[in-house]
């Protein structure tokens, strides 16, 4: 799995090193030694690893050190707990990073819909599909945890999606949502339903590879047929 890490960190570099505002971070002017960046991504990498293996209980402080090949002390000096290295290390793995809403054009939401989950089918071949299962089925137990991943990967996901949808919107593709909704975002139970039908299988159905045809059924049979529902016909 270190390989396979190795080689999924060095193709999304540019992603994963994009600025994020994570809470977890140390604030600028903090005591401590100067930051060796490769010694961080060695401590990073490891705790991917430890976090895809076993959720946030498989991580501890000594494990990250002892896999990454450092001493105890390097880890603590740079992390106050394994939550902010847990929260680093989400960062560094850019659940949803380089994942954008596809716009094509009037008459082309379909195609818009299924390129953009499709952008979710392709991480679910990589070990970022463990990473993600993992963590969905231990960070209930860890409130903060719990916070981050969905801040990172659920509301991403729940977003561009939803992006999609009002842009189809604005342009008259689809109809707009009744008042009742809008104060939610537009059309959100809808999004919400064909991202929860994804996180479930990555979730449940780990062992069973999402494929493009998945993608283009939930799209056709779900996503669609809710979003396209005439406003009188809404309950």
């Amino acid at each position: 799995m270190t390989a396979q890490f190795s080689r999924q960190e060095d193709q999304g570099r540019n992603a994963a090193m994009v600025k994020t505002d994570s809470s977890w971070r140390r604030p600028p002017g903090a005591s401590g030694p100067a930051r060796d960046p490769e010694l961080d991504a060695r401590i990073l990498r490891a705790a991917i690893e430890l976090l895809a293996e076993g959720g946030f209980p498989a991580l501890s402080m000594d494990k990250a050190a002892a896999r990454a090949g450092v001493g105890k002390a390097t880890v603590y000096r740079r992390w106050r707990s394994r939550v902010e290295l847990a929260g680093d290390a989400l960062d560094r793995a850019a659940l949803a990073a380089g994942h954008t809403a596809v716009r094509i054009g009037p008459g082309q939401l379909r195609q818009e819909l299924i390129e953009t989950l499709m952008q979710v089918e392709r991480c679910t071949n990589a070990p970022h599909n463990d990473l993600v299962a993992a963590l969905l089925a231990t960070a209930r137990h860890q409130p903060e945890i719990f916070a981050l991943v969905r801040e990172r990967y659920v509301d991403a996901m729940h977003r561009l999606v939803g992006e999609v949808v009002a842009h189809a919107v604005e342009r008259g593709d689809l109809p707009p949502p009744p008042p009742s909704e809008e104060s939610d975002g537009k059309c959100a139970l809808e999004v919400s339903a064909a991202v929860a039908l994804l996180i479930h299988w990555q979730t449940v159905r780990g062992g069973e590879v999402l494929t493009e045809d998945h993608i283009v059924s939930v799209v056709d049979r779900i996503l669609l047929p809710l979003v396209s529902r005439p406003n009188q016909d809404r309950v």
